[in-house]
Order: C-alpha cells, then sequence, then structure tokens
C-alpha cells in the first residue's frame, strides 16, 4: 500500500514539476514574443490607455493622431487614409498591422528609449514616440487618386537615397473604420487589406527587359547601334517567342528594340548572354533579396523566379526556352512593383540602387531624436556607364516608342513599358525616373487585370506621380 502511494506521488510530483518547467517555458523564455503576439488583446488594451505617438508624413502632418474617448485612445485620420496598407491599422480587436505593428514599441511608449529616467524611477509611462515617414501626402494622394477603381500599386522613391515618396495600393480601406469592416475586407477577393506595391507579385513582362538589356551591355554582347532582324518569330528548342499582337519589325538595332519593346530581338539577347549571366543580373538589381523595409515580416516579398508560392533558387535548372520567356519577362519571373521600382532607380543613380526605407525620423515625446535616416548603398547594379547608355534608350521609350503616354512638358522621363500576358487578361507596367539628366523620383506602376498595354495605362498615371514628385518644394 505505501509503496503505491510512493508511486502516486512520485508521478505526480514530476507532473508538477513538467507543468511547473512548461509555464516558466511560456511565461520567461516565450514572454516577449507573447506580449507583442497581436492576438495578446490584454496588451493592446493597455496601450490604449497611453497616449500612441503620432505617425507624420514627411511634410510634417499627421498621418494617424490619437483621441481620448472613454478614458482609451483611439487612432484619428485627419487627412483621411493615406497609404493604410503601409501604416496599418491599430485595433484592440484585430491587433496591428504595417508601420502600427512594426514600430510598436516606439509608438506605445514601450520600447525603454521612449522614457525619460525619472519616468522609469517613478514608474510612470510617458506618451509614445511621433514617426516620421517619408511618404509625402501630396504625392501620395496624387497616386492613390490616379489608381482609382483598378487594382494595381504604384511605388515611387527618391533614387539618390532610396526613401520612398508614395506607395498606393488599390483597392484600399480606411482604417479608421476597421473594427465594423474587417470582416468584409478579410473576404473581399481583391484583397483590400494586401500592400500590392510590397506584396504583389505579377510577371513583369517588357518592363524586365531592362535587367536584360543591362546585363548584355554590361557583357559587351551588344550596343545600342547593334543590328538585328525581326520576322514576328523567334524559334528556339522545339517552342517560340513572338511579339505582342503578332507584329513583325524586320531590320532594327538595339535601341529600337527597346523602344518599341521587340520581344524577338530580347529572347535572342537572353539565349546570347544565357542562363547564368541573366540571373547574375537580376540579383544586382536586388532579386532573390527580400527588400529591407521597416515592415513586419511577410508584408515585403522577394522578386525572382517562381514555382508556385515558392521562390525558387537562383541556381534552379532552365532550359533554352525559358530563358529566352525570362529575358522577355515571363516565364516563371514575378517581381513587386517595389522591386521594380528599384530596377528604375538602379538606372537612374548611375548604376547604384539605394537601400528602400520608410521611416525618416523617429522623436520621443520629449522631443529626443531616437532614430534617423542615414541613407546606404544596397546592391550595385551596373557601372555608370552601363547605366547612362540605358537611361538614353529609356528616353527613346518615351519620346518615341511605347511610353509616349508619359511624356511630360519641359520634363525628360526615362521609363520602359511592360505588358504581361496572365490568363485571359494583362498586367500592364510602367517603370519610369525623371528628370533624366538629373533624376530625382522613379516610380514604378503596376496595374491588374487589364485588357490595355502598360503604355495605355500605366505610363500616364505614372506621368501624374512624377509630376507631383516634382513640384514638392522637397523629397526625403
Amino acid at each position: 500500500m505505501d509503496r503505491a502511494i510512493s508511486r502516486v506521488f512520485l508521478v505526480g510530483a514530476v507532473l508538477m514539476i513538467a507543468l511547473m518547467a512548461n509555464l516558466a517555458w511560456i511565461q520567461v523564455l516565450h514572454a516577449g514574443s507573447l506580449r507583442n503576439a497581436p492576438q495578446n488583446h490584454r496588451v493592446i488594451a493597455q496601450q490604449l490607455r497611453v497616449r500612441r505617438g503620432l505617425i507624420l508624413g514627411f511634410d510634417g502632418s499627421t498621418i494617424a493622431g490619437d483621441a481620448l474617448r472613454s478614458g482609451f485612445y483611439h487612432r484619428t485620420y485627419p487627412q483621411g487614409p493615406v497609404a493604410p496598407q503601409i501604416v496599418g491599422y491599430d485595433s484592440a480587436r484585430y491587433g496591428q498591422t504595417g508601420i502600427e505593428s512594426s514600430l510598436n514599441g516606439y509608438l506605445s511608449g514601450s520600447d525603454s528609449g521612449t522614457q525619460g529616467l525619472v519616468d522609469r524611477l517613478l514608474g510612470r509611462h510617458s506618451p509614445g514616440a511621433n514617426v516620421e515617414l517619408t511618404i509625402v501626402p501630396a504625392v501620395q494622394k496624387v497616386a492613390q487618386t490616379a489608381l482609382g477603381a483598378q487594382l494595381g500599386a504604384v511605388v515611387a522613391l527618391d533614387p539618390t537615397t532610396g526613401a520612398i515618396i508614395a506607395a498606393a495600393s488599390a483597392p484600399s480601406y480606411d482604417p479608421a473604420t476597421i473594427d465594423a469592416s474587417f470582416a468584409a475586407l478579410a473576404k473581399n477577393p481583391d484583397a483590400p487589406l494586401l500592400s500590392r506595391g510590397t506584396q504583389g507579385l505579377y510577371p513583369p513582362g517588357s518592363s524586365f527587359k531592362v535587367v536584360t538589356a543591362t546585363a548584355a551591355l554590361n557583357l559587351g554582347k551588344v550596343t545600342p547601334t547593334t543590328p538585328f532582324n525581326d520576322s514576328g518569330t523567334y524559334s528556339i528548342y522545339g517552342g517560340k517567342v513572338t511579339n505582342y499582337h503578332g507584329e513583325v519589325f524586320g531590320a532594327h538595332d538595339f535601341t529600337k528594340a527597346l523602344t518599341d519593346s521587340v520581344n524577338t530581338t530580347f529572347a535572342k539577347v537572353g539565349t546570347l548572354i544565357g542562363q547564368a549571366a541573366l540571373i547574375d543580373q537580376m540579383r544586382h538589381y536586388g532579386f532573390y533579396q527580400t527588400p529591407p523595409l521597416e515592415l513586419p515580416r511577410g508584408m515585403v516579398y522577394p522578386s525572382g523566379r517562381y514555382l508556385g508560392p515558392r521562390l525558387l533558387s537562383p541556381t534552379a535548372a532552365m532550359n533554352p526556352l525559358d530563358v529566352a520567356w525570362a529575358a522577355v519577362g515571363q516565364e516563371s519571373v514575378l517581381a513587386t512593383p517595389l522591386q521594380m521600382a528599384l530596377v528604375a532607380a538602379g538606372v537612374a543613380d548611375a548604376g547604384q540602387v539605394m537601400k528602400p526605407y520608410l521611416v525618416q525620423r523617429i522623436t520621443s515625446s520629449r522631443g529626443n531624436v531616437l532614430q534617423r535616416a542615414a541613407p546606404s548603398l544596397w546592391t550595385t547594379a551596373t557601372t555608370p556607364a552601363t547605366a547612362q547608355t540605358l537611361n538614353v534608350m529609356m528616353q527613346q521609350v518615351v519620346n518615341a516608342g511605347t511610353g509616349t503616354a508619359a511624356a511630360l512638358s519641359g520634363i525628360q522621363v526615362a521609363g520602359k513599358t511592360g505588358t504581361a500576358q496572365r490568363g485571359a487578361s494583362n498586367v500592364a507596367w510602367f517603370i519610369a525616373f525623371a528628370p533624366a539628366n538629373n533624376p530625382k523620383v522613379a516610380v514604378a506602376v503596376t496595374i491588374e487585370n487589364t485588357l490595355f498595354t502598360g503604355g495605355d495605362v500605366a505610363a500616364p498615371l505614372a506621368a501624374q506621380v512624377i509630376k507631383a514628385a516634382l513640384a514638392q518644394p522637397s523629397l526625403p
């Protein structure tokens, strides 16, 4: 009997020790992740009793403010929704997204750097820190309005710093009504909560020809005047590459091939340089890497070759037909609008791709600067000489080619159209920078599910955004 009781006691003791160890594991080692989990509504409710820091535009205007109601602070949006997918929402019911989530420690005042020594000693909780974004509200609003009812995205940035000036995604939503509208938004097949500029993966179509051209020019395989002859079809490896709508261009040079977006010529060039050089050039522009924006994990996707939802290795096998179509921006190549804006920016900034960023400055409630942007190089895409050659060639696209709808009076724009086929409809692209001789803004526009080309629908929208950006008194 005593032995049986001893066994029961021993088993009970072991179970108790295991339970205590499990609780310690959860409450101590995982305390941080539990505290910051979006599902932890208790912590969010506690934070609602503290004045949350403001989220400001580059011009100093308030994008997300705070108002006290019934003892709790609630977000206000004095300008209406401005870049809501990037700024994110702050909800006691549904948690946080975007900048509201990634910089919650600063905004909620829970980060130790936001509290003064006296506050910490007395156990007081001072208001959260203010976050100043690089988003320029005036440019952002033009981008949002220009997208209108179309599904798509616009990303505009300063090519010399990497600062994101605008990041519009459509359809969109109003963060002021997130608690009431979340269920409908989450079920909407058009995914208004999705940040298409950083999470949307699309076949880049002919906008990708800038990458192919960069590799070929770098290797000395072509020059702007290298002659080609197009019969309308390029046959290779048992398949063929054709031009949009079956066009035939006849004799032309490499500049004309970019200007008029000749698929067969770029397929030939892709074959000429080969898979290794093409993939290597993609990597030099930032493909296969996740752009280091100050957003939560999963809100920024890498571009590259995909098989379903999986990013393929840069060394994944390609047959000659794959290489030919990839050089045209089809095959399995997928890119985000952010990545293609960085391609344009790399040409604009003499071959350098600056690290993209969204946060200009973070300031405590006492006025201390806790963090300030320091522009830095992310990757080198090409040489200054090749970048200048591409600059001139891309000007021809706007002056006399497929991108004439992006032309602006008194401002030389350099750009490249793209029209990628996806199912029964197109993905229309335009990437560009301006002024061509002293670039201050680079932009990528993507329009989904359209029957039109990039030159038809994306180029004029890009022109509006470029014009708005260059009209600003200052840019990040």
